[in-house]
């Protein structure tokens, strides 16, 4: 009984000694279970101070969305190809690979029966035959020997022949002589009107001396000074010189008549002999145009010639003997590359905000624009509308083939790469609040 008292008067005594410090941990366990009103206050303003940073921040940090393309980039004289028309051996290839050529100019012949020199010294000849004004000079000109033509030697025997018949017109057709001979009685009737003429004049004289002395014989007369029969006979006499002058300007007119209609007959015949000739020509000129329509066909059909002048290129063809088919390239005429366009399409999506004048960067597949760089753009236009679910957009380059590392990307026809419009430059504070405002719409 005695312990137990001891006992608990020993807890006792322990308690009421541990007592003040029970007291202090509570007081300790207050303040640190509770914090300081002045970080509380600092905390909240750091924390809005962030958060207006990063409002701010937002507001100005601005890109752009990127819009893909695929592009072409081509010369604005894009390659020509060069189509064989017909299923046809080559017969001959009238230029190297690689070498240049001027526009029109003949790069193949396909096989066909003509020899093609032939063909060229004929198609010259009618050529001229029909852009010449006075073809007297070059009919003779031209040679009559054998040609080979094949499809074309009926049309050349028909300007030959029609030469021939030409020739022959001038060596052998009477109008030259019966002109002559017009020409010769007019001179005849000239020097006839003109002896004509002076004898006029003389009989005029006489008629006007005969008149005289016929008026001094009337006076004669009646001052009875001359009988009756003198006064008659010098009337006769003056009867007769007026009828002598009359019937010589009778004879003059007649002349004068005879010489107009000789001038008339020789003019009908120059007039008939250049109906004549200019018949003759014309039938040279028809024949040289069919033959020259001939050609056109011929040369459509076997010759290949350069629509643009650049340099030729051979691909599957490059020897004599070697089959062509209809509608196959046989060469390729690259022009000489002044401009480049840059052409792309872009999908529907996102098109909207493809505008003109803005910025295009443009990495092309065979320069890796890590080492090359990418080249600079602007949009230039936009289609109004699409096709195959596409719109096509048109770019300018801005430094050509420059690339923004500053190195120049060699010439060729046609580069390919993938272009990326840059639109609109919006803040992500601005994107933000349009994808909540898209979110609520919906």
């Amino acid at each position: 009984m005695s312990e137990k008292l001891n006992h608990t008067n020993g807890q006792q005594r322990i308690a009421e000694k541990d007592e003040p410090y029970i007291h202090r941990s509570e007081e300790v366990q207050e303040i640190m279970g509770r914090f300081p009103s002045w970080i509380t206050r600092w905390g909240i303003s750091l924390m809005a101070i962030l958060f207006i940073g990063l409002l701010v921040g937002a507001g100005f940090f601005k890109y752009p969305d990127i819009i893909p393309a695929k592009v072409t980039i081509s010369s604005a004289n894009p390659p020509v190809q060069i189509i064989a028309r017909n299923n046809l051996p080559i017969q001959s290839i009238l230029v190297e690979n690689n070498s240049s050529v001027v526009k029109n100019q003949i790069l193949c012949i396909l096989s066909n029966t003509a020899n093609f020199k032939d063909v060229l010294a004929v198609t010259n000849i009618a050529k001229s035959i029909d852009t010449s004004i006075d073809l007297k000079e070059m009919v003779y000109n031209v040679s009559s020997n054998p040609m080979n033509l094949g499809d074309l030697q009926n049309d050349y025997i028909s300007i030959l022949q029609a030469l021939m018949n030409y020739r022959f017109f001038l060596e052998h057709n009477g109008y030259a002589a019966k002109i002559g001979h017009l020409k010769q009685q007019s001179g005849y009737q000239s020097m006839l009107s003109e002896q004509l003429s002076k004898k006029d004049k003389r009989l005029k004289e006489q008629l006007n001396i005969q008149q005289q002395r016929f008026s001094l014989d009337s006076s004669l007369v009646a001052q009875t000074v001359m009988s009756r029969v003198e006064y008659e006979t010098a009337q006769k006499e003056l009867l007769n010189q007026q009828i002598n002058t009359e019937g010589n300007y009778a004879t003059i007119l007649q002349s004068r008549l005879q010489e107009k209609e000789i001038q008339k007959n020789m003019t009908d015949a120059i007039i008939q002999y250049q109906i004549d000739e200019n018949a003759l020509l014309q039938k040279i000129r028809d024949a040289a145009k069919a033959y020259n329509g001939s050609y056109a066909k011929w040369e459509e059909m076997y010759v290949l010639r350069t629509p643009v002048s650049g340099q030729v290129v051979f691909f599957k063809y490059w020897k004599e003997n070697q089959f062509v088919q209809a509608g196959e390239a046989v060469m390729v005429v690259t022009p000489p590359i002044q401009k480049y366009i840059a052409r792309g399409d872009i999908s529907l999506v996102g098109a909207g905000k493809v505008k003109p004048n803005q910025k295009v960067q443009i990495k092309l597949y065979a320069y890796p624009y890590e080492e090359y760089g990418s080249l600079k753009g602007i949009v230039k236009s936009k289609s109004s509308v699409a096709m195959d679910t596409t719109f096509a957009i048109d770019i300018d380059l801005v430094n050509g083939l420059k690339s923004n590392s500053d190195k120049l990307i060699p010439e060729q026809a046609q580069i390919v790469g993938i272009a990326e419009i840059m639109t609109e430059n919006k803040s992500l504070l601005q994107r933000l609040f349009e994808n909540i405002y898209g979110k609520h719409r919906r």
